[in-house]
């Protein structure tokens, strides 16, 4: 099986997934974090963002926001909602795997934030720390594994902060139920 096929298969999944519910457009209470954190002035970048309150949120606040999601059903409810509140100028969607969009570095350096909610990929993870611009802040939440065996897509409470390259201040670090989030800001 290639490449293409899982990420077909994952991109319908989700796209069946997002047009069976309607959405809600609330921002993660990670943004509010991170805004309280001290963001620094720049783009955003969500990765998984599917049909984001957040992206729509940080875009109110006059940030440009690139979101990266599967499905491109979520991604075009999102955009519709952006034009809606008229921010569609500030919101740019890319359909995309996340991990694969982030590989190479060319997006290194680059973002004030680097969000993901309900996300795990490890690849993702350590391409979206390089992300991160001087300064700016990466702020993840994923599934949290409690039990074993391990699960795909889940990883243990602390195991955001130890995969953090060197040089990332921990700012917070919190357990939720079924999660675990992380905000942390890049060195410079």
């Amino acid at each position: 099986m290639g490449d293409a096929e899982p990420a077909a298969a994952d991109r319908n999944r989700w796209n069946e997934r997002y047009a069976a519910r309607r959405p809600s457009f609330d921002p993660h209470p990670l943004v509010a974090s991170a805004v309280a954190a001290g963001l620094p002035g720049g783009p955003v970048l969500e990765l998984a963002g599917g049909r984001s309150g957040s992206a729509l949120a940080l875009a109110a606040e006059g940030r440009a926001v690139t979101v990266v999601d599967v499905s491109d059903v979520a991604l075009a409810q999102l955009r519709d909602e952006a034009v809606r509140r008229g921010l569609g100028p500030r919101v740019d969607c890319v359909c995309a795997d996340a991990a694969r969009l982030l590989a190479g570095g060319a997006h290194a350096g680059r973002w004030a934030l680097v969000l993901a909610t309900r996300f795990w990929d490890e690849p993702a993870f350590a391409a979206a720390a390089s992300a991160v611009a001087p300064g700016g802040l990466l702020a993840w939440e994923a599934l949290r594994q409690d039990e074993a065996p391990a699960r795909r897509y889940r990883i243990r409470h602390g195991g955001l902060s130890a995969r953090l390259p060197a040089g990332f201040t921990v700012l917070a670090e919190w357990a939720t139920d079924p999660t675990t989030r992380l905000l942390a800001r890049a060195p410079g």
